[in-house]
């Protein structure tokens, strides 16, 4: 494989360094003849087009993950200090204000939660009333169809 430096060729980098972040901007721009001449170099046919440059996928791109803090960026506090006092103070109040949230936040879903089950028996009892209704209709129907037959069978019998 050649190097990406050397040939910016996009899926070439995609593939074997995916691990690795995505490149500088640098890349982006190379020009149509030095891509193509990349490719013609190296041999390896890509499954993307050459006119397309690493901008059209920046939407397909993550983002850079956050450098992590080193040690020596890190304030070593003494933990008599008024700094980390006020940090400590800032966290707890921050603290509290995320447990009380979180504890509206459930609190809120058992009352949706029992305002749900409620409604769901309100309509288990119009559905109970609904069919007792249609059985009913049922009935008086059949009963009609049962009277209006035998009145057809006792006409046909008389004539």
């Amino acid at each position: 494989m050649s190097d990406p430096k050397q040939c910016p060729d996009v899926s070439a980098q995609f593939s074997s360094f995916s691990h690795m972040p995505a490149p500088s901007m640098a890349l982006n721009q190379t020009t149509h003849m030095e891509r193509m001449q990349c490719s013609q170099s190296s041999g390896a046919q890509s499954s993307v087009p050459h006119h397309l440059s690493l901008q059209e996928f920046s939407t397909f791109l993550l983002p850079f993950p956050p450098e992590p803090l080193q040690n020596s960026m890190r304030r070593n506090l003494s933990k008599d200090s008024t700094e980390y006092r006020l940090r400590r103070e800032r966290n707890n109040i921050a603290v509290r204000k995320s447990r009380d949230k979180a504890r509206r936040r459930i609190q809120l879903t058992q009352q949706r939660a029992l305002q749900l089950q409620e409604e769901n028996h309100r309509l288990q009892m119009v559905i109970g009333k609904l069919t007792h209704e249609l059985d009913t209709l049922k009935n008086v129907l059949s009963q009609r169809h049962i009277q209006t037959t035998a009145d057809s069978m006792a006409r046909e019998k008389r004539f």
